[in-house]
């Protein structure tokens, strides 16, 4: 969609006319979710309105604790059936991505939904849905930029959060040249680069560490090396390290010779929850939709009701077919 001038209009007049607003992002949440629901809590507090950031996960995932608001984030389970005039949800495109918060969403009317992932469910009257975007994050600065209210540093902590996380430090494919002039502006503001990627890319337990090293060391490489899977078992995701292990697909995709990375894992909650990510040459979100999920081109997930062993040999398949390979 690009920049729509009246489309921000129409969002900042509801976030000036609304009040008691309920913020939230998908289950699961990562950097740019994180980025972008703290981005606008801020943002409503510069606009001196009352909120609450609430999202599905319990507990909330500790290492994006250097963030401005992190304290004020609570998990679902804390709400006892409080009540909010209107809801902002960042990075959701589905309902099924937000997890137990779906429940505090008011009617459309007085819901705004900010997302740069292809439409789902089309649940708020408020959108700024812009696809090209690297980041929902990229697109909370240009709301910003044409408010009323100033950027500092805070603001740049929490846009380059999401900004850094979702380009993968500016290295993937939905880089713009956009972020680079966002960046620009959000770096003259004091924040170095280190401050923003080393908790979130360089920080990790001993022990998540070797769940990952448990994933490396049993990929599995499929269709003559053209695609290559990690898969965790229940038992090991069971485990408290078994959190933000997005890497991992990240690894998958980057062998050398695979064209497509998949990471696979057992949910504690009994699902199975799977990451495509892609070099190109297949469209990874068109996989995920057939199983209920979705997502980008060269990123993309689902998470499904199967065991491991079928729901492998379904995703083979449609690799299979865009390939042009028989298996």
């Amino acid at each position: 969609m690009g920049f729509d001038k009246k489309t921000y209009g129409d969002a900042l007049f509801f976030l000036e006319t609304q009040d008691n607003f309920l913020v939230t992002t998908h289950q699961n949440a990562d950097g740019d979710a994180f980025g972008a629901a703290l981005a606008i809590a801020y943002f409503l507090e510069k606009l001196g309105k009352r909120y609450q950031v609430v999202i599905h996960d319990d507990p909330v995932d500790p290492k994006y604790q250097f963030l401005w608001g992190w304290d004020r984030i609570v998990s679902y389970r804390e709400m006892n059936g409080r009540h909010f005039d209107a809801s902002i949800v960042v990075d959701v495109p589905a309902f099924k991505r937000m997890g137990d918060t779906v429940n505090l969403l008011n009617i459309p009317e007085r819901c705004l939904k900010i997302d740069h992932h292809p439409i789902e469910d089309d649940f708020a009257h408020f959108n700024i849905i812009d696809i090209d975007a690297s980041s929902t994050c990229n697109i909370i600065y240009e709301l910003v930029k044409e408010s009323r209210v100033e950027f500092d540093r805070t603001f740049a902590q929490l846009l380059l959060c999401g900004i850094m996380y979702d380009t993968g430090r500016f290295s993937f494919s939905n880089t713009k040249q956009r972020d680079f002039e966002i960046a620009a502006h959000l770096f003259s503001f004091g924040i170095t680069p280190i401050e923003v990627s080393a908790p979130i890319f360089f920080d990790h337990s001993k022990e998540k560490l070797k769940v990952m090293g448990y994933g490396l060391s049993h990929m599995e490489s499929c269709l003559d090396g053209k695609v290559n899977i990690i898969f965790l078992p229940r038992e090991i995701m069971a485990s408290s390290a078994a959190v933000d292990l997005d890497e991992l697909a990240n690894y998958s995709s980057s062998v050398r010779g695979g064209e497509v990375g998949i990471f696979i894992r057992e949910m504690p909650e009994g699902d199975i929850k799977i990451s495509f990510r892609s070099k190109g040459k297949v469209d990874v979100n068109r996989i995920a939709r057939k199983f209920g999920g979705g997502g980008h081109i060269h990123a993309a997930g689902c998470r499904v009701v199967e065991s491991h062993p079928v729901i492998k040999r379904k995703i083979l398949d449609e690799v299979s077919e865009q390939l042009g390979l028989f298996v």
